[in-house]
């Protein structure tokens, strides 16, 4: 089984060299290449997504860089500036560059825009012709804007990140919010990241709050259109980069070892083609 880490983030600690986006303090955590690669042949990690950091703006040339030195390793998911004047053409730029993705955020939109407006429609279109993902960080506030893009464009597959920011009931009640993700399914080219389990979750590692969910959201989407994310370099300091991964292994009951190949690495590949 490949294991491909889904989700997760590189920045530099040279800002001379790569530049912070304007009003991004530098982050504390070590978010470096060299220190992920440790802890990824420590975890018997192959590959991962990065998907360009807020804390570089729309400056790629890290993620450039650490692509270009280990390109079997990672593979880039980009992120467009949706108030820049041609978005569309720095999308096209971006993925010529070797860019297999692309990420919407919808706190980067001009004040009164949602992602399904006019610019949203136009880049979300332009992923599907491209053939590239589109990830959405979002809240369920969010969900509307998604369902929008996935109707009028169902050719262009896209990823809901971090079990689209829901998070359980301490009582073990129904979130809506939840439903409505799960209801998503109904659409064959979403797909959802299991990422963020401390973030998620209302206990300490191995966040149990959170495993009916995972085994929820492997009945109503499959495990092909599942897949793991760890969330470095955050994850380290929340319980471990490699307790990132043990998670899976503390499921209950136990996801099948067909389903977990998927989740664990197939889901990716299938998106973004093969590592290594």
């Amino acid at each position: 089984m490949k294991k491909i880490d889904s989700h997760l983030h590189v920045w530099a600690h040279d800002p001379d060299t790569y530049p912070y986006r304007e009003g991004q303090a530098p982050p504390r955590d070590r978010g470096d290449a060299e220190f992920l690669l440790d802890l990824m042949d420590r975890a018997d990690v192959d590959g991962a997504l990065i998907v360009q950091p807020i804390v570089h703006g729309f400056d790629h040339s890290y993620v450039d860089d650490t692509i270009a030195q280990w390109p079997d390793r990672f593979v880039g998911m980009c992120l467009v500036d949706p108030q820049a004047p041609d978005p569309v053409g720095m999308l096209d730029e971006l993925v010529g560059r070797g860019y297999r993705g692309v990420r919407f955020n919808p706190a980067l939109w001009r004040e009164g825009e949602l992602m399904n407006g006019d610019v949203g429609q136009a880049l979300y279109k332009r992923a599907g012709e491209l053939g590239i993902p589109v990830g959405f960080l979002v809240s369920p506030n969010n969900y509307e804007e998604i369902e929008t893009l996935a109707s009028v464009y169902p050719d262009t597959d896209a990823i809901v990140d971090h079990f689209g920011h829901c998070v359980p009931n301490r009582d073990g009640s129904e979130v809506p919010a939840f439903e409505r993700l799960l209801a998503m399914s109904r659409y064959p080219r979403i797909n959802v990241k299991l990422s963020e389990f401390p973030r998620a979750s209302n206990e300490e590692f191995p966040y149990i709050d959170l495993f009916d969910w995972v085994h929820r959201l492997i009945d109503e989407f499959s495990s092909d259109r599942l897949m793991w994310g760890t969330d470095f370099p955050f994850i380290v300091e929340q319980a471990g980069y490699s307790k990132g991964w043990e998670i899976a292994d503390r499921i209950e009951p136990a996801i099948g070892p067909g389903l977990s190949d998927q989740i664990l690495g197939g889901t990716c590949e299938r998106l973004f083609g093969t590592w290594g």
